[in-house]
């Protein structure tokens, strides 16, 4: 059973052959533009939303303040650097200090495992605990390399290492329990119920320091049994010590007890008296319960037992309590950096039913030895720092208010509603910076009132559909079908007057326009007659095209012409809920529009072809990776347990010159609720060409862990030279290999996660396919 995930994994990671057009990096990320809202400045404005963080400090920088590390389980990590003072945290945006992690799955725990003072990271690799060891490069940014997973071989009743197991979707603790000075490691058992506490006996032993050696040492830490009910049942023993191994693994009374697996145990010294108490998330409640440790109270001497819990935590103490629907994990981390652990809390569970905003609870610790106390300030904790509309977010850049500066809407799927389905709103960033330095502040965030419509859904397109010469609205919604906003304004040189026209916009038969789901629209002239034509992605990942064929100005008509417009349909990473999310226009300096198409692989396609009208034409697709813009880089997402309207790795795009100075910036949609910025580079000479039409190699597996195998056909060549590039075109390692066999295999074990180029030259030619590493 603890290895049916990672066969899961497996099916799920079968090598495919990817072949991606080589590219310049043409956008990079940027966080420099300001955002205002409620009065003050949004630090955190393009670090995208949070749905279900988990967070760690460290110095990612080496300069001697902790900064922060969030990650989701969408296999997101974000780093935020404090710019601050001690005691004075400012946590900034940095996304550049992520692309040093590996690509981290369910879980990442920062925890100084070698007492080195450098940040090492815990997530659970393919079977439980993975451990990569923390060392800065020469740039003082935090790296890390593979130390090893960990297993232990002290259970009479196993044969051979056994894994040290955590759960999928379980966060487990990693903290010294006992005291002694190293970390150990306690999960909950496979079916839930007990904590088990895998011991680290690097201290016992007289090991080095870099080092952890692991024994399973208790089947059922603290004594506590937690089944389904929301109460614990304390004093539970697993059976007679053992003088070797502190456990049994008879499970008294197990086969009759009914528990639950899906839990986040937090530990910390909640009263610092010098043992571990702990708060208890899991899948069935709202809130946590609070265990007290009675150890000290017995002398300090006997084994960790919980004594008495607090079933809906701070409801004894006259506190704020914590309601967070489906599954409230807590983090202890100093946060503020006043030299106390703090407490953090937020849902670890995806989907409809959880908080998507004012969805982290900060409470403070002002506790003295001996006497607790945790006092709340916010539940929306860094959510008002951020540019956050709950989940899945749809930005268009458009000049509302005519003053030459574009300004940013920004449309979502919705807040989150106690009861019942998300509720969709729009809201506007005004640009009010100047020609070359843009920044926005928020007027609204639901604007036109579009909270009242209760629409699910809210993907939004600008553009004249009926012919009169001014810009309307057309709102994408959730069961496929558009809302038609007409522009009531004199004329396109003021301010729009957008009023319902149509719930559901209809064709010329006066059916209903549907795209069977997630409609994405985008306005543009496709055929090149003069009139503004809908394009709509999809749930199928495809795009649907309805020609406007409207002949009276002021009366929108559309009539289906292709329901797979260009031929094309982009991919998922998790082959559910597919979903394209198209924009069409120029991108860059070469004056030509593309075509860009978000979608729900975490990628940005770019597609060529459709440029002289031709509606029925075969698209080219020039990028499966536009830009190297990655929502996600750990493709073996497992996402379907965390749930979610994408599985959490929507991406959604629009271009446009936010400064009126002749440069692009790109806005990035994610499935969080936020958004990213990007900004155009000039091209330089350094980088990766374009890869032939002609390209015959392959390399396989894709993802890649310990070994890639690269093959190639049609080469004359006595030899060829294989080089591996990094994503800035660096060559990493080059060496010849005889061309004859077809095939050559590249050890890749010095190699971090993250993405690479393979390059293959054969006299005058030169062939590049993408892989990534993931281990």
């Amino acid at each position: 059973m603890r290895y049916f995930y990672l066969q899961l994994l497996l099916v799920l990671t079968i090598s495919m052959p990817v072949r991606v057009l080589g590219q310049v990096k043409y956008y990079q990320q940027d966080t420099s533009i300001k955002v205002f809202a409620y009065g003050k400045e949004q630090t955190l404005a393009w670090c995208g939303g949070f749905n279900n963080p988990q967070f760690s400090v460290g110095d990612i920088n080496n300069d001697g303040l902790p900064d922060l590390v969030i990650y989701e389980p969408d296999n997101s990590t974000r780093t935020f650097l404090n710019m601050g003072t001690p005691g004075h945290p400012d946590y900034r945006y940095r996304p550049e200090y992520a692309l040093n992690f590996p690509a981290a799955y369910q879980y990442l725990i920062l925890q100084d495992y070698n007492r080195d003072g450098i940040p090492d990271l815990f997530h659970k690799g393919p079977y439980g605990f993975q451990v990569w060891k923390g060392y800065y490069n020469s740039a003082n940014q935090l790296c890390f390399t593979l130390y090893k997973d960990l297993f232990y071989s002290n259970d009479p009743d196993t044969h051979g290492p056994t894994n040290v197991f955590s759960n999928p979707t379980d966060i487990p603790a990693i903290v010294d329990v006992d005291g002694d000075g190293d970390l150990d490691f306690l999960a909950y058992y496979i079916a839930g119920g007990q904590i088990y506490w895998y011991r680290n006996l690097q201290v016992e032993l007289g090991l080095p320091n870099d080092s952890i050696h692991v024994g399973l040492w208790d089947e059922c830490w603290g004594k506590v049994l937690q089944g389904s009910y929301r109460t614990h049942e304390l004093g539970f023993t697993c059976g007679a010590a053992d003088s070797e191994l502190n456990l049994t693994l008879r499970k008294a009374g197990g086969s009759n007890r009914v528990t639950h697996a899906g839990n986040t145990p937090c530990l910390f010294d909640w009263d610092m008296d010098g043992d571990m108490d702990y708060l208890d998330g899991n899948t069935y409640f709202n809130e946590l319960t609070f265990l007290k440790n009675g150890r000290m109270e017995s002398g300090g001497t006997g084994p960790d037992s919980m004594i008495s819990q607090d079933t809906l935590w701070q409801s004894f103490t006259g506190g704020t309590q914590v309601e967070i629907p489906v599954w409230p994990t807590a983090y202890n981390i100093d946060i503020d950096q006043d030299g106390k652990k703090d407490l953090i809390i937020a849902p670890n569970l995806g989907g409809l039913g959880t908080m998507n905003y004012n969805n982290i609870w900060f409470y403070k610790n002002y506790t003295t030895p001996g006497s607790p106390d945790w006092r709340f300030q916010s539940d929306s904790f860094l959510c008002d720092m951020t540019i956050d509309l709950g989940t899945g977010s749809f930005p268009m850049i458009f000049d509302y208010d005519k003053d030459s500066l574009p300004d940013l809407f920004i449309g979502s799927d919705g807040y989150f509603q106690p009861a019942g389905p998300l509720k969709s709103r729009i809201s506007y960033y005004r640009n009010t910076g100047t020609k070359g330095h843009p920044e926005f502040t928020l007027q609204t965030n639901d604007f036109l009132n579009m909270s009242v419509y209760n629409f699910e859904g809210a993907s939004i397109a600008f553009g004249d559909i009926d012919n009169d010469g001014k810009t309307d609205l057309i709102v994408g919604h959730t069961d496929g079908t558009l809302s038609f906003f007409k522009n009531w304004a004199v004329s396109d040189s003021v301010e729009p007057i957008w009023q319902l026209k149509a719930l559901q916009l209809t064709d010329v038969h006066g059916d209903t326009i549907n795209v069977e789901g997630r409609a994405a629209p985008c306005i543009y002239d496709m055929d090149k007659d003069g009139k503004k034509d809908l394009v709509i992605g999809n749930i199928l990942g495809t795009l649907v095209y309805y020609q406007n064929t409207g002949t009276t100005p002021g009366v929108a008509q559309f009539t289906l012409i292709n329901n797979q417009l260009g031929y094309l349909q982009v991919d998922s990473r998790n082959n559910y809920d597919i979903y394209s999310s198209p924009f069409i226009g120029k991108i860059d300096s070469t004056g030509i529009d593309y075509l860009l198409i978000g979608s729900n692989s975490g990628n940005i396609y770019r597609y060529t072809g459709f440029q002289t009208g031709d509606t029925s034409a075969v698209y080219t697709m020039l990028d499966s990776q536009y830009a190297y813009i990655d929502t996600n880089h750990n493709q073996y997402s497992l996402s379907g347990f965390a749930g979610g309207m994408y599985g959490n790795m929507l991406t959604t795009v629009t271009v446009g010159d936010l400064g009126n100075d002749g440069g692009f910036e790109m806005v990035k949609g994610d499935a969080k609720g936020g958004v990213e910025l990007f900004r155009w580079q000039k091209v330089s000479t350094v980088g990766i060409p374009d890869v032939p039409e002609n390209g015959r190699i392959l390399v396989y597996p894709n993802p890649a862990n310990d070994i890639l195998t690269v093959s190639w056909s049609g080469i004359a060549d006595l030899s060829v030279e294989i080089s591996l590039l990094n994503m800035e075109g660096q060559i990493i390692s080059s060496f010849k290999v005889p061309s004859s066999p077809c095939y050559s295999t590249i050890p890749l074990s010095a190699l971090p996660n993250g993405m690479y180029i393979c390059q293959v030259v054969s006299g005058i030619n030169r062939y590049y396919s993408k892989f990534s590493v993931i281990k």
